[in-house]
């Protein structure tokens, strides 16, 4: 489906990439316009501009991940996927697993599809003592993990008084403290090495509350601040720098997750497909480069509303159709786990 990200992306290629605004220049010179023209002029201040945000955003990278920054080898890799078994989580495993890659799937249910490289291993990760044993069988039959990607999640889509204790507790279990339960098992040899890379999946809405998602919203909203002092928590108290981090902050995809979602304008906000939701997982990976990826676009503006006025934030809400959109989902409540 068309939406605004199409246009986002051909704009960022084009009219706000550094490589056209510096042929944009020499381009007007030649047809006669002199530096001393007001048209050359507001040329040489739009480049400018362009240029001083690209910087920025150079600047940033490299300052999160070093100005030598070689790729990583993935023979020497071992990658641990949290409800790996479907969704994202299956279709990262599987992508990996096609590259030769040991890809190791931590899920309550065995993968949908079986690769030579891909291992599973059954395991409730909201619960640290099944984390911490199947944690050693994993070291001691495999080496320990370079890379864990903490994905693992799932939707109650109840309001806060209807969320029974087990909903809620269940949820946060499963989409916050599994993330502290595998971190806390597989970190210290990162550390040790000063090699590896932990991924957390967020959420959109973990920078905005939604009815029927006070839990889910919560525990995403905490793998934010999770992924934060994770990052300098191993630049500061650890000195292992080279263990990158990367945060990852959806809007809806297409998983069945949010079955029966709708919002009335896709063109802002479209579904994604799974793909486009690996695909610059696989990038940070295999660059090593620890990131912040936000997609759709809109995600982007999510954490400015927290800035603006009240009145402003309940006008997005409504237009958005947010406040609305779980009355028709048709996820099965409280029946089993389903990972993203």
């Amino acid at each position: 489906m068309l939406s605004i990200d199409f246009f986002i992306r051909i704009l960022s290629l084009s009219f706000f990439h550094p490589s056209f605004v510096l042929i944009l220049l020499p381009f007007l010179y030649v047809q006669g316009y002199e530096s001393t023209t007001s048209e050359f002029l507001w040329s040489s201040l739009y480049a400018g501009i362009v240029c001083f945000f690209w910087l920025l955003g150079y600047l940033s990278l490299k300052s999160r991940n070093g100005w030598k920054n070689a790729k990583i080898n993935w023979d020497d890799e071992i990658v641990v996927v949290t409800g790996g078994s479907g969704g994202i989580g299956g279709l990262l495993a599987e992508t990996l697993a096609i590259r030769n890659v040991t890809v190791i799937i931590l899920d309550i249910k065995p993968p949908e599809n079986e690769h030579d490289n891909m291992e599973y291993f059954k395991c409730d990760v909201s619960n640290y003592e099944e984390v911490q044993r199947v944690g050693k069988e994993i070291i001691d039959e495999f080496g320990n993990p370079t890379i864990l990607v903490n994905n693992a999640a799932i939707v109650r889509g109840k309001t806060i008084l209807e969320g029974s204790v087990r909903d809620i507790t269940d949820t946060i279990n499963t989409n916050l403290l599994s993330s502290f339960w595998t971190t806390k098992v597989f970190l210290p040899d990162m550390i040790e090495n000063n090699h590896g890379h932990i991924v957390t999946v967020a959420s959109s809405i973990g920078f905005s509350g939604l009815p029927q998602l006070a839990d889910y919203c919560a525990s995403k909203a905490a793998l934010i601040s999770f992924h934060e002092s994770l990052r300098y928590e191993l630049d500061t108290r650890y000195n292992a720098k080279k263990v990158r981090t990367t945060l990852l902050c959806p809007g809806e995809i297409d998983t069945g997750l949010f079955d029966g979602v709708e919002f009335p304008f896709p063109f802002i906000t479209p579904r994604l497909a799974p793909l486009d939701v690996v695909k610059p997982i696989i990038t940070a990976l295999d660059k090593n480069e620890g990131q912040i990826i936000f997609k759709p676009y809109f995600v982007y503006l999510m954490p400015l509303l927290r800035f603006l006025p009240s009145f402003i934030q309940d006008l997005v809400h409504k237009l958005s159709g947010a406040n609305n959109g779980m009355k028709t989902w048709r996820g099965k409540q409280g029946v089993s786990k389903k990972y993203q």
